[in-house]
């Protein structure tokens, strides 16, 4: 493997840095996506309560990881940890920038860090429970070098790794894949679960999870310390069927709560429909009064102008009857008279 020069490296962080050094003051920070985009001094956070954190706020979970830098300490212990870029789903110039690491629980022996890292030079050193966080920083690449510097001493970067957009894995699958890590291993164990096994296996994982990325080398030294090799437990495969199980039960109880949520918004609708119904009911039945009483009305004319109608009918029939009847009469009386003519004549 290839790795590149120091020199070229540093070269293309200094033209990165200063472009965000530039833009950085003329876009602001978005303040909708806490445990991603958080403000205020960097804070670290066990990645189970990280994962809590993501469902308060969609926009949280919604994140995508758009690249990883894998870092090392370069003195003492050559601690090993990972920095995530993620990118906000709606202000697509926000960038934010957390780091990940697994130490161990703090004693009366000194800090968290410092223990897990005397781990790998005192083999007496008995497993203990581990301690993975990350700690949102920055969204801006000019400042987290400092903060690294701070954070974990002197430093170099090992690897890049790029996710292309149509394969960029969310916060949220991020934090149950490492929710799934914790799990699979809760303890600091010096010959296999140590930070250069974390480190490793949350990159390795990532990059089987979601396939297509491309990682770039920058310099040599990762899972070694003073040059070599230490050894860890091989745990990708087992990681990646187990985050699969995960997160199809994560995708389950989603669509459940999706269900849930549209019968919640559903009841709400068909009640306020009701309460609207309830409260027009006087006009409605104002307005159904009304148009029974119209009805009737026209009903009662019709009724009238049929009636009138008929008796103008019955008026016609009578007259014509009447009329028939004189007809015949007359015809009598003249039938009678001639008759009676003719008797006269006759005599």
């Amino acid at each position: 493997m290839a790795f590149k020069s120091k020199s070229k490296t540093v070269k293309r962080f200094s033209v990165r840095n200063f472009l965000a050094a530039i833009l950085h003051p003329f876009m602001s920070s978005p303040t909708d996506a806490p445990g991603v985009f958080t403000p205020g001094a960097p804070s670290h956070i066990d990645v189970g309560l990280w994962h809590s954190l993501l469902f308060t706020s969609e926009l949280s979970a919604q994140c995508k990881l758009e690249r990883m830098v894998y870092g090392k300490c370069t003195i003492e212990f050559e601690h090993e940890f990972i920095l995530l870029y993620f990118r906000h789903p709606t202000q697509h110039h926000a960038v934010a920038i957390l780091t990940l690491e697994r130490t161990c629980a703090e004693n009366t022996t000194g800090s968290s860090r410092s223990v897990g890292q005397a781990a790998v030079v005192s083999p007496s050193v008995s497993p203990i429970n581990a301690k993975d966080t990350i700690t949102p920083t920055t969204n801006s690449s000019f400042t987290i070098d400092s903060y690294v510097t701070q954070e974990f001493g002197p430093h170099k970067y090992l690897l890049e790794l790029d996710f292309p957009a149509s394969a960029r894995p969310s916060a949220m699958q991020v934090s149950i894949l490492l929710c799934v890590l914790s799990k699979h291993s809760p303890m600091y164990e010096l010959l296999q679960y140590q930070c250069y096994w974390y480190a490793y296996t949350v990159w390795e994982a990532l990059k089987k999870l979601f396939p297509g990325c491309l990682e770039t080398p920058l310099n040599e030294g990762r899972s070694r310390f003073k040059g070599q090799p230490i050894k860890k437990a091989e745990s990708v495969d087992t990681v990646c069927e187990q985050y699969r199980a995960e997160w199809a039960q994560f995708e389950e109880a989603a669509e459940e709560r999706r269900r849930a949520k549209e019968e919640e918004e559903r009841r709400v609708r068909m009640a306020v429909l009701a309460e609207g119904r309830a409260q027009r009911q006087p006009e409605v039945d104002d307005e159904r009064r009304q148009k029974e009483e119209e009805r009737r009305q026209k009903e009662e004319e019709r009724r009238k102008r049929e009636e009138a109608e008929r008796r103008g009918e019955e008026e016609r029939r009578q007259r014509e009857e009447a009329a028939r009847e004189h007809e015949v009469e007359i015809n009598r009386m003249r039938a009678r008279m001639a008759e009676l003519e003719r008797r006269a004549a006759g005599y």
